[in-house]
């Protein structure tokens, strides 16, 4: 077997903390799907005064520059300070994996120029949506993407279609960690628009900005809103949605009516579910675990065995080939497509 592929990890919250055990408990499986072992050299958290760890601790700007690790896992979010972490790695010749989709979104092409970029985790977990798009479907023509993208309002909307107002399902989804104390990245539809522009810049290879995305959250919904859609045969999914339309994009994201026989309308709770709309492989419909530190530790050990094999960064690489690119004009999708917007 190969000499071990070692990594070091920045941050050791719910998904670090599931991506060690899975790198410890199953050893073996790791080792036998990567062909070499895949070892924790070391991990960089926050706070590491008494603090307890399957591996050393160290300091992240420390941790980025270990001259014998292969690879940085980057599970600690948000946009600062792990842009200047990944900077780093990458500059050092270190390969970069993470779930980071606020960062993706928005420096992605630029990163991905700097080294080998891989971020499975960063779009809806487990569903194994990026190198499908990057590497499966590379030589087909994708039409449109239509996704529920975001398993905390998916469930919070379960909860009032059932008779909850939402700041009742609002407080039972913080109770079960399912939303942040400040859930505004989910319920303002930023944390979808975030996945959305991801999934199109690998779909239809055009660089976009996330902030073009027009968002609509579900703040304003009513629940009786959502009991008056069932009786009528709806049921109402946050849908972020995007379209090819010529030299131009249409996408947003926005409460819609799903037709309660269609696909999307049984995705329940914290799940996701992606619709790929392609020239050639036809519709496409991926669904699956959208949260969760177990789902997005599998996304991020699928990407670690790929580097670990030597697999090429399709996804990274797709990116890094649009940074040069101008940015594309993004316009909302309107009211009635894909499916009627709620009023």
């Amino acid at each position: 077997m190969r000499a071990p592929y070692r990594i070091g990890l920045l941050g050791l919250g719910h998904v670090g903390g599931a991506l060690a055990r899975r790198l410890i408990e199953d050893g073996e499986r790791v080792a036998s799907a990567a062909g070499r072992p895949i070892v924790l050299d070391s991990i960089a958290v926050a706070r590491p005064e008494g603090r307890t760890a399957p591996a050393s601790l160290v300091p992240a700007d420390a941790l980025v520059k270990r001259p014998h690790l292969d690879a940085i896992v980057e599970l600690i979010g948000g946009i600062d300070p792990a842009l200047t972490y990944i900077c780093s790695a990458l500059q050092s010749g270190l390969e970069v994996i993470t779930a980071n989709k606020q960062l993706i979104a928005a420096r992605g092409p630029a990163l991905a120029q700097l080294g080998p970029l891989r971020f499975e985790a960063s779009v809806a977990s487990a569903i194994p949506i990026v190198e499908t798009l990057a590497e499966t479907l590379a030589a087909d023509r994708i039409n449109s993407l239509i996704g529920i993208l975001n398993g905390t309002t998916n469930s919070i909307l379960d909860a009032m279609a059932a008779g909850a107002d939402y700041a009742d399902a609002l407080a039972d989804a913080q109770r079960c960690g399912l939303a942040e104390a400040d859930p505004s990245a989910d319920v303002d539809a930023h944390d979808p628009a975030a996945k959305l522009a991801i999934l199109g810049m690998l779909g239809f290879r055009r660089r976009i900005e996330p902030s073009q995305i027009e968002r609509v959250g579900i703040r304003g919904l009513d629940q009786r809103q959502l009991v008056a859609a069932r009786e009528r045969g709806f049921v109402v999914k946050l849908i972020a949605a995007a379209s090819m339309t010529g030299p131009g994009i249409e996408a947003d994201v926005r409460p819609r009516l799903i037709p309660d026989d269609a696909p999307l309308a049984r995705v329940a709770g914290a799940m996701n579910a992606i619709s790929v709309d392609a020239a050639y492989a036809g519709t496409l419909v991926l669904q699956g675990p959208g949260a969760g530190p177990d789902a997005a530790a599998s996304a991020v050990l699928a990407d670690l065995i790929r580097a670990a094999r030597g697999t090429p960064a399709s996804a990274g690489a797709l990116l890094a080939s649009l940074a040069d690119q101008p940015v594309a004009t993004i316009t909302p999708l309107g009211l009635q497509t894909p499916f009627p917007a709620v009023p």
